[in-house]
């Protein structure tokens, strides 16, 4: 990326700034070719993300810098693709953004990138409130890379008609066959309600390695893959996820 402009004395906002000792080569009027030799992209990182690879922080910077003409207000890279090396379906992506939608951004990084993406655009005016009342944003925040400062997660507020609304698909699954995954996803959420509800730092790696305890290592790893599982497999799932619906209501 390069761009002609010409040398100007004086406070203007776009001058071409001439080093002293170079001062003898260059006068004003002189045009000159200015060339982009290293894009100073800022990141920003959770506290709780303790290492990324180069190339996940360069994919990160190009991610962030390829959404500059969207309208956006933050952008976060969030999920597995931080917490794992290689072990991860898709990126992660959430937007802060109250014009742009999921299927626009995606469409446009798919076609770059030549990656899966999962994109979850959240507005501005909800972004404040869910990141008080919500155990599943709080827990995708626990490890982050942002193009811009964040504050960090604020004080937990108690929403009962919000959690009641996040238990509804765990709920379904007492009465309903599903896909394997959807247990491991239902688990994982209800883990999540039930640290937001003890208070304790909502952290999915946490989760997953409570998750493995309880129900075996094998079987963690079919249902995250989304495996097939057995009826005997999944009654056990089904007698799991009864036990926490209840542990949490006792909570609430």
């Amino acid at each position: 990326m390069k761009f002609q402009h010409k040398v100007s004395k004086g406070s203007r906002f776009n001058q071409i700034y001439i080093p002293s000792g170079m001062q003898q080569y260059f006068q004003a009027g002189d045009i000159v070719e200015v060339r982009l030799v290293e894009k100073n992209n800022f990141l920003f990182f959770s506290k709780n993300l303790k290492e990324i690879s180069e190339f996940k922080e360069k994919l990160a910077k190009d991610i962030f810098f390829s959404l500059k003409d969207f309208n956006i207000k933050q952008a976060f890279l969030v999920g597995s693709f931080l917490t794992k090396k290689v072990d991860y379906n898709d990126i992660d992506l959430l937007i802060v953004s109250n014009h742009e939608n999921e299927e626009k951004i995606y469409n446009f990084l798919a076609e770059k990138f030549n990656l899966k993406f999962h994109i979850l655009v959240i507005k501005e005016e909800n972004f404040s409130k869910l990141l008080e009342i919500c155990p599943l944003t709080r827990s995708m925040l626990f490890y982050y890379i942002s193009n811009k400062e964040f504050k960090g997660l604020p004080k937990r507020v108690l929403d009962k008609k919000h959690i009641n609304f996040l238990l509804m698909m765990p709920k379904d699954l007492l009465e309903v066959k599903a896909e394997s995954r959807v247990f491991y996803d239902s688990i994982r959420r209800l883990l999540a309600i039930d640290y937001f509800l003890r208070a304790k730092n909502e952290d999915t790696c946490k989760i997953d390695v409570e998750i493995e305890k309880i129900i075996g290592k094998d079987l963690f790893e079919i249902i995250r893959r989304n495996g097939t599982i057995t009826d005997k497999e999944f009654l056990l799932l089904r007698k799991i996820i009864k036990q926490k619906l209840n542990s949490i209501q006792q909570r609430l």
